[in-house]
């Protein structure tokens, strides 16, 4: 991705000596901008990277005296992620604008799409400002308040709720692209998932990652046939799920329900007090699953966009 210069204070992605600072805004915008939400819990921003921590990034950073202060990121060729604490929202013209010149050196590019939730009003009228319309759906967003009293859901008999605690990472990384490898019951037949051993790895290696907080569940012949990973953030005190899936053969019985059941446990124990979990807007059956957990649909995401 191009990357024309901006105003002093901002910079380009520089690698894995980034990612601190980044993890940093990540929980930072969480809390402050509570109760709406942000683009990036610390989880989500491993999540993306996924080890390639030091390759190049289309990312752009801003820096303020407490550390990062905005981060545009693109997500596609003309797909735009962008996140401010809320003290510097004035800065969001400024992203948006790097954003736009970047794409002025692609022709054939499309215009620019931005990611922004439905309920940040401050946030849309900036962007109305400057020429951006609602163009389309993007997600769904639930959140759960860890403090109130919950349903009890159990596994079937000969499940069992595990963590990844010492499990093979071959067989952690082969349970995630059994459950991502088939998407035909959300319309997408064609989906592969080219998760690693290799990349699981490093997601093990990332400092907010923990493997009592990512959770499988094992079948009675002790395949791996549900799993999620949850991410806890102390200083917001939410945590996050992402991603959650089930193989295509076990779909159906509650499995994830049971399995994010144990996730939300964990996290309460560990002084949480909410939990988000997100998916795609035409993801029914992912949709269907949160509500049963108890999670309450709170906001949407939108595509804006200026031709």
């Amino acid at each position: 991705m191009p990357s024309p210069r901006a105003r002093s204070g901002s910079r380009l992605y520089a690698g894995v000596a980034d990612v601190p600072a980044l993890l940093d805004f990540a929980a930072r915008s969480f809390a402050e901008r509570f109760p709406l939400n942000s683009n990036w819990h610390p989880g989500d921003i491993v999540w993306e990277l996924q080890g390639a921590y030091d390759q190049r990034q289309a990312i752009r950073i801003w820096d303020g005296p407490e550390g990062v202060v905005a981060v545009a990121w693109f997500v596609g060729q003309a797909l735009l992620w962008l996140e401010t604490t809320p003290a510097h929202e004035d800065l969001v013209p400024e992203l948006v604008g790097w954003a736009e010149a970047a794409l002025r050196n692609q022709p054939e590019a499309p215009g620019l799409s931005i990611r922004a939730y439905g309920e940040d009003a401050r946030r849309i009228a900036a962007l109305e400002r400057l020429g951006y319309r609602r163009s389309g759906p993007e997600g769904v967003c639930f959140r759960m308040g860890l403090r109130a009293p919950r349903a009890r859901f159990d596994p079937p008999p000969g499940y069992r709720v595990i963590d990844s605690t010492g499990v093979d990472p071959e067989r952690r990384a082969a349970a995630h692209r059994d459950a991502w490898n088939d998407l035909s019951h959300i319309g997408l037949p064609a989906a592969r998932s080219s998760f690693s051993a290799e990349r699981y790895l490093s997601l093990r290696a990332a400092p907010v990652y923990d493997p009592a907080l990512d959770m499988l569940m094992r079948a009675p012949d002790g395949a791996l046939v549900s799993n999620c990973i949850c991410w806890a953030d102390a200083v917001s005190g939410i945590g996050v799920f992402e991603p959650v899936g089930t193989s295509p053969a076990y779909r159906g019985r509650g499995l994830a329900r049971a399995t994010i059941a144990e996730g939300l446990r964990r996290l309460e124990a560990r002084g949480h007090a909410w939990a988000r979990v997100g998916t795609a807007h035409f993801n029914a059956p992912a949709i269907a699953a949160y509500r049963s957990c108890g999670f309450e649909m709170y906001d949407r995401t939108w595509w804006w966009t200026k031709a």
